[in-house]
């Protein structure tokens, strides 16, 4: 560990992309789906805009699409030696509270709440007079939904005995489901962040 990071140096919104991965509670539910992010950052605390489309894997025809507000917080971040180059990176570990609008095949909506954690990494441009920042992110989020069961819970009932699908449906429209996200995020940045993740090769040259 080469030093502390100061997450204050974003110039502009980072506007990143992911492929996810969800499952429901009772993994009878998998998704897999793409989204888009904007996030502005103010020091340690950042707000972001998403929309997303997402399908299940069983069952092409059932399809969503949503849009979520996120606050998050950084909670941890430091700077490490590249493995693959002469510089360095940040590692930062994110905390998000979520709030999501879901259309279901645009017909249906539920609402969903949740929270999440994120791990990013991020590095800058090879050329000195760049001001590109660029962000690798995993993350992984729980949301609980408040709305009406969607159609891929109601087609999963649909296939059980009419006893069971029937207890599903008279449950309450709580349900809990799990994502995993793997994507990428590009901003610019203030010139006196960038230069923690400058090239060292020079550094000792005069030593």
């Amino acid at each position: 560990m080469t030093g502390i990071a100061a997450a204050e140096g974003e110039r502009t919104p980072m506007v990143g992309g992911a492929l996810t991965y969800g499952e429901s509670g009772d993994h009878q539910a998998a998704q897999v789906g793409g989204e888009l992010d904007l996030v502005w950052w103010a020091g340690r605390l950042g707000v972001g805009a998403e929309a997303a489309a997402r399908r299940a894997i069983d069952d092409d025809s059932a399809r969503s699409l949503a849009l979520a507000g996120s606050l998050r917080v950084l909670v941890a971040d430091w700077l490490w030696p590249s493995l693959l180059e002469p510089r360095d990176v940040e590692v930062g570990v994110e905390l998000q509270l979520i709030g999501e609008r879901t259309w279901w095949n645009r017909d249906t909506s539920s609402d969903a709440f949740g929270v999440g954690v994120a791990f990013r990494m991020r590095g800058g441009s090879d050329w000195d007079l760049s001001s590109l920042l660029a962000e690798s992110r995993l993350f992984v989020r729980v949301m609980r939904s408040t709305g009406a069961p969607s159609d891929i819970v109601a087609r999963v009932a649909d296939a059980m005995p009419a006893a069971t699908s029937g207890a599903m449906l008279a449950q309450p429209d709580h349900a809990v489901s799990v994502m995993v996200g793997l994507g990428a995020a590009f901003g610019a940045g203030t010139r006196s962040y960038l230069d923690r993740f400058r090239l060292h090769m020079f550094d000792h040259a005069g030593e």
